[in-house]
């Protein structure tokens, strides 16, 4: 019997080809980073601003409620800002000294800018400031610049760069009630 003998090819990709299809898939991968990264800087600023007016109803809420002022702690930096809640540690009218209760921090998208002691209802662009801001929270409920003070404040939260206007956001909170009200614009 004769056998008859048959090439067998292998079947597969070769090293170019594979190589050609990695290619495409890293450019398109990049296309796609580059596209999506800004997404999620409004995000992030939302939630950041979001944060910022729960963290202000709770200091209300909470220093209505037990009679210790609370105030909020804000250090501004260009990146990695951040917030805390603080309460009093004895009750009265001028405190000395303080406890955490909780901090808000701004992650590496968005950043608060500025913290002015006054209620901004308007639409303002104010310079972005650095170093320690205090809003306190009396047991009446109304805000200030200081505990003996009824000003108001207001919150300016933007992505890391704050140049898209999109992206800014702000807590305005009322003298008087110590009501803020969240507003997505500046």
């Amino acid at each position: 019997m004769f056998h008859v003998r048959r090439r067998c090819r292998r079947r597969g990709f070769t090293l170019a080809e594979l190589m050609a299809v990695v290619a495409i898939v890293a450019v398109m991968g990049a296309i796609a980073m580059a596209t999506l990264s800004g997404a999620g800087n409004g995000q992030n600023a939302a939630g950041l601003a979001r944060s910022l007016e729960f963290a202000m109803m709770g200091a209300r809420a909470a220093a209505i409620s037990d009679g210790f002022v609370r105030r909020i702690h804000c250090n501004l930096q260009t990146s990695g800002s951040w917030c805390s809640l603080d309460k009093a540690t004895t009750a009265g009218a001028a405190p000395t000294a303080w406890t955490t209760e909780s901090t808000v921090r701004a992650n590496s998208h968005a950043t608060v800018w500025a913290v002015t002691a006054s209620t901004d209802v308007t639409a303002q662009t104010p310079a972005q400031a650095s170093g320690d801001r205090y809003v306190y929270v009396k047991t009446d409920g109304s805000v200030g610049d200081a505990t003996n003070s009824t000003t108001g404040a207001t919150f300016y939260v933007s992505d890391s760069g704050g140049t898209n206007t999109a992206n800014r956001y702000k807590v305005y909170v009322y003298s008087a009630t110590g009501m803020p009200r969240l507003v997505n614009q500046w």
